[in-house]
């Protein structure tokens, strides 16, 4: 029997500043999503108002 939860994940675009970006995630984090990572969306900060979140949520298990 395996107890190793099985995962989902997804990658959304969030915005770059601080309040909006955690209001964001706070958003998604009621629907079950944990973050995993936010990372800038290019290697140039200028570049872009938006950053990529990746985020996981346990799969509900039919057995």
């Amino acid at each position: 029997m395996n107890n190793d939860p099985d995962y989902e994940y997804m990658t959304v675009l969030v915005d770059r500043r601080p309040r909006k970006q955690s209001r964001e995630l706070k958003k998604l984090a009621k629907n079950g999503w944990e973050v995993v990572s936010v990372r800038p969306r290019s290697g140039f900060s200028w570049s872009s108002n938006t950053d990529d979140a990746t985020l996981r949520r346990v799969r509900n298990s039919r057995r």
